[in-house]
């Protein structure tokens, strides 16, 4: 590990002037790639960093988890770049000026009258968790989940061990700021993370930041990145003591982001092309929307975990109503939890291209299923084979017991399926052979059913099917 004191060649007037510019390897003489801790002439801490915080296997997890939180957004202002006219985005739209600063611009709708509002270049970046009381368009919303973690609350759900590793991280690294922001997280425990001091997570797709500081957290942010295919550049670049930071998957990065920092730009070499070229297409993107970023078949998923600063006012003058804190989940459509040990990296594989939702054991899925009251859920194991297509929960007509299905395995094996299986073993997939019950999918009609299999552990009513919807 490396460990030294920063030297500072900008001020903070000349970081300033860089505000909404692209960054790139001009701007930095120390490129970090291993671990290191380095600190400012004062002694305070600039950054802490760490190679591999996360494994292989972790990191392909929490890419699954994270790879469709990046939603498409016009409101990063600064950190979005300057705007080019000339891009696909700003093609389609009559600009009629560039703001001060340059990295937002007023417009003309499509009926030729004026925008009410001013919008910076649309990058695929979005807050999951929770978030402050704001005001915006005639709307004042209160603290609360934010939209898409409501949407896609399992989804969010699959990543928090992935931020609880990030935390206890952040806990040894920087203790006496870990311990104050766990203090003021603590003020509305019903907003944070699990247990750690983040309160919203910031997901990022191939998004190269140009200059910018981050604004309205409280304490350190806690950086990681998870990856799919090939690429070089990203680095995170910190102009005023002109160091960079090679951040590649599973990295841990604690850093003072209230400092203006930026990304070099993330591009492929012919290596990298003929790579990402032979990967599955895993994303659904239209790039004619013109995003910047997600017209390459690699990804570059960044995390930032933070804590909102304003949450701690929330409840103060008036009591938070829980409906805002909880999650939406729809009963009449079909939910689908994996079962995916850690290890099975190659099992894993053929569910990238999915939105499912993935769990660690049989056991896992079924208690997920009970603390949410989820109706219509499908179960499958990573070593059945995928399905086309999942149809809907009218044609599961069933409603007192499991269906099974006949994925990929013989109909004896399938009607097998829990009835034969202990819970140990359940909650250890590996632990049973593909030729034994391990080998199935089945459908669970509502948290009743599902509880009834935790503490019976043997059903008196089971169904199988092998539809052609299956075959």
């Amino acid at each position: 590990m490396i460990e030294f004191t920063a030297k500072q060649y900008l001020t903070h007037k000349d970081c300033d002037s860089l505000k909404g510019k692209y960054l790139d390897e001009s701007y930095f003489d120390t490129l970090i790639t291993s671990d290191a801790n380095v600190y400012r002439e004062d002694g305070s801490i600039l950054f802490k960093f760490r190679k591999a915080l996360l494994d292989k296997n972790e990191s392909e997890v929490a890419f699954l988890a994270y790879k469709n939180h990046a939603k498409s957004m016009r409101s990063r202002g600064a950190a979005a770049g300057p705007i080019d006219s000339e891009s696909v985005y700003w093609k389609k739209r009559e600009i009629t000026k560039i703001n001060k600063g340059g990295w937002s611009a007023s417009y003309n709708n499509s009926d030729g009258k004026p925008s009410k509002m001013k919008v910076s270049n649309e990058v695929a970046s979005n807050a999951m968790g929770y978030w402050s009381e704001t005001n915006g368009l005639g709307k004042n919303l209160p603290c609360r989940l934010t939209f898409h973690t409501k949407k896609d609350f399992l989804k969010f759900e699959d990543g928090v061990s992935t931020i609880q590793k990030i935390s206890n991280s952040y806990k040894n690294l920087h203790p006496e700021f870990y311990m104050k922001q766990m203090a003021q997280a603590q003020l509305n425990p019903d907003m944070t993370v699990g247990d750690t001091p983040f309160s919203t997570i910031t997901v990022n797709r191939n998004f190269r930041t140009a200059v910018h500081q981050d604004s309205g957290d409280y304490g350190f942010g806690n950086l990681a990145v998870f990856e799919y295919g090939k690429y070089h550049g990203g680095y995170f670049v910190i102009p005023k003591y002109r160091i960079a930071i090679d951040m590649r998957s599973g990295d841990h990065l604690c850093v003072d982001v209230h400092e203006h920092h930026a990304n070099t730009a993330l591009y492929e070499t012919e290596e990298d092309k003929i790579y990402n070229d032979s990967l599955p297409d895993i994303f659904r993107d239209n790039l004619e929307n013109g995003v910047l970023g997600l017209n390459n078949r690699f990804a570059r998923i960044s995390i930032v975990c933070y804590l909102r600063d304003e949450l701690k006012s929330c409840g103060e003058t008036h009591e938070i109503d829980p409906v805002y804190l909880k999650p939406e989940f729809t009963k009449t459509s079909l939910s689908v939890f994996f079962v995916n040990p850690l290890k099975n990296s190659e099992e894993r594989k053929k569910f990238y291209n999915t939105k499912w939702n993935r769990c660690k054991s049989h056991e896992d899925a079924l208690h997920r299923i009970i603390k949410h009251q989820l109706e219509n859920v499908i179960i499958i194991d990573d070593t059945c084979e995928l399905m086309k297509t999942l149809g809907t929960a009218k044609q599961f007509t069933k409603k007192d017991g499991i269906t099974y299905l006949n994925i990929g395995s013989k109909a004896a094996d399938v009607k097998k399926g829990i009835h034969d299986m202990e819970l140990a073993q359940l909650s250890k997939a590996t632990d049973v052979s593909p030729q034994s019950a391990a080998k199935f999918a089945y459908y669970v009609p509502d948290f009743k059913v599902a509880a009834s299999v935790l503490n019976n552990r043997h059903m008196t009513k089971s169904y199988f099917i092998h539809p052609k919807l299956f075959q």
